[in-house]
């Protein structure tokens, strides 16, 4: 029998059990005895033991037909920038007490009531990398507000997309119905509406509907422009005098910055949706101080395009601040327009180079390394690096040795085509290329096993990781021999295996990895049937021996019909190539 002691059946001993049950009583539905400073249960289970802050009133209020609304806990700090002094409130959130936890809930339980589950499954899977709503301890304050409930139900779509039965289709009615609402001019969009529109337009395009998600972050864009989110004046004005509060406006605009960009690079076309706009928001702070609730004063646009004049020890920008950093510099870098197509492509690369070069000798140490000293990782970096390499894969191999095959076009993460431009290359200015872009792709495969949790990464990684994995083929086709070529071998597995557990969650990313696995069984059963030849000085093509993609070879990919490979499983004969004996010198 439990130890625990029993409660009186008082009306005192109820009307306690009711009003300081601890928050893990509560959200397992148990009867707490409400001792502290840890309750009985806790104290025998060894869990942490928080009592939420009372959200009733006084008895006046209690007995009132009409109760007032409660105060909004963090009215009390307007005016102030928090401290960690006054957090400690922050710590317990509060919620109606008998709600479900049951993933099988009704629509309508997801309608009014809070998913914690989902909630968590949010926090866990999906805010890291892509940070702007409020840190989970201050969002709990504010989760029953009118203004939020949009947000609540994106928050509760995304969650379920990571549980085992989330069934996400039913809260993705419910959200479209409250887009509807503003669609129509019924209700006027805020800036938690931008929020949950954003983060709404990512799960969509992910979930296999680009088109819709793209339609969706236009929408975003129109409407965070509309209420002036890109000012930097915004943030205050719209903050209540809270910090964390104004934080989070500046991370939005940055998040559909990002966004646009992520979305340009997946679709190789780089013409962002927010080119025309003014932005003079703030720079985001590091992401601990977020989490906290201890916000710095923000640094300026003006600030960062002048670090390279102020030493490291004098001013150093947030992770977060550099990727944003990252993201304006390849901006730029595309903006700039060649004479012709061959010329667009030489200055492009030599731009793109350039801006990032500059960018990462300019991070201090502690930026460049991702791993931090207690083994966990930097996630805006990570993702900052992983676009770095990309682009040099993107834009180094239209002018390299790797040429494209006609069967890489059934994947939509592929870059298109490249021009006849490398043809009249030197040999060394074509060898310089490729290894810039062997490089890249081995960096890319170094940040893969660094020890991170895959599933928590951006799903805009798919796209990068599959159009890095497309050129590794292609060295492998046509460049690498004997060791290098078993190497890559196995980097190619790697990819693939982090392509499949991202297609655990996303739709768009299964679909994305069978594409791939089609491309790869092509191109390794072509190396298995003539091998590069071993008797080379050395591992680089010389010039004008790599056949270039003609105008012809382009019609005869659009032409070849390859969704009948889409529509069927990943074939067996692909992982039979993969598991052969690897080459050898």
């Amino acid at each position: 029998m439990s130890s625990l002691p029993q409660p009186s059946a008082t009306s005192t001993g109820r009307k306690n059990r009711l009003s300081i049950a601890c928050q893990t009583c509560r959200y397992k539905h148990f009867r707490c005895d409400g001792q502290k400073p840890v309750c009985s249960r806790c104290s025998i289970n060894g869990k942490q033991c928080v009592y939420p802050p009372s959200r009733r009133g006084n008895l006046r209020n209690r007995a009132s037909p009409n109760p007032a609304i409660p105060r909004d806990p963090l009215s009390d700090l307007a005016g102030t920038k928090i401290r960690e002094s006054v957090l400690t409130d922050y710590d317990a959130p509060a919620f109606p007490p008998g709600q479900t936890l049951n993933l099988e809930s009704s629509t309508s339980e997801l309608e009014g009531g809070l998913r914690l589950d989902l909630l968590d499954l949010y926090y866990e899977f999906f805010h890291a990398a892509h940070p702007c709503a409020l840190p989970r301890r201050f969002l709990m304050h504010h989760l029953f507000e009118n203004e939020l409930q949009l947000l609540v139900k994106v928050i509760h779509h995304l969650g379920s997309l990571f549980a085992p039965m989330g069934r996400p289709e039913r809260i993705q009615d419910l959200i479209e119905s409250a887009l509807s609402d503003f669609r129509c001019g019924t209700r006027v969009p805020n800036s938690f509406d931008v929020q949950a529109v954003l983060l709404y337009s990512i799960a969509v395009y992910w979930r296999n509907e680009p088109n819709a998600g793209t339609a969706l972050l236009e929408e975003t864009i129109r409407m965070a422009t509309g209420l002036g989110m890109h000012r930097r004046e915004f943030s205050e004005q719209n903050g209540r005098g809270i910090a964390v509060l104004e934080e989070s406006w500046r991370r939005t605009w940055w998040q559909i910055f990002i966004a646009d960009a992520h979305i340009a690079g997946s679709a190789h076309t780089f013409s962002f949706r927010t080119s025309g706009v003014d932005m003079t928001v703030d720079l985001p702070c590091e992401e601990h101080e977020y989490e906290a609730g201890t916000i710095p004063a923000p640094k300026s646009l003006q600030e960062y395009d002048t670090r390279e004049f102020s030493s490291n020890e004098e001013i150093q920008f947030s992770s977060h601040a550099e990727l944003v950093g990252l993201t304006r510099g390849l901006y730029l870098a595309l903006s700039c327009d060649g004479e012709s197509v061959s010329e667009e492509e030489w200055s492009t690369c030599a731009n793109v180079d350039i801006s990032m070069r500059g960018w990462y000798s300019l991070l201090p140490p502690s930026k460049q390394c991702i791993l931090r000293p207690d083994g966990s990782h930097d996630e805006i970096m990570f993702k900052a690096q992983f676009i770095m390499h990309t682009c040099t894969v993107e834009f180094h191999r239209r002018l390299s040795s790797l040429k494209a095959s006609p069967i890489e076009s059934i994947s939509r993460c592929a870059p298109l085509a490249p021009t006849e431009s490398s043809q009249y290359c030197s040999r060394t200015g074509i060898n310089v290329h490729t290894v810039k872009c062997i490089q890249a792709i081995r960096n890319i495969d170094e940040l893969l096993i660094l020890p991170t949790k895959l599933t928590t990464h951006s799903p805009f990684l798919i796209c990068m990781i599959a159009n890095v994995t497309i050129a590794d083929l292609s060295a492998c086709r046509l460049v690498l021999q004997g060791k290098e070529l078993a190497q890559h071998r196995e980097r190619i597995r790697l990819t693939l295996g982090t392509l499949k557990s991202l297609s655990q969650y996303w739709m768009l990313g299964k679909r994305t990895y069978e594409e791939i696995g089609i491309i790869a069984r092509d191109s390794l059963l072509s190396v298995n049937k003539s091998p590069p030849s071993a008797t080379s000085d050395t591992h680089l093509p010389q010039a004008g021996t790599i056949p270039v993609q003609t105008s012809a070879d382009t019609s005869q990919m659009a032409a070849t019909n390859f969704d009948a490979y889409l529509n069927e499983e990943l074939p067996l004969e692909y992982f039979d190539v993969l598991q052969e004996p690897l080459c050898t010198i």
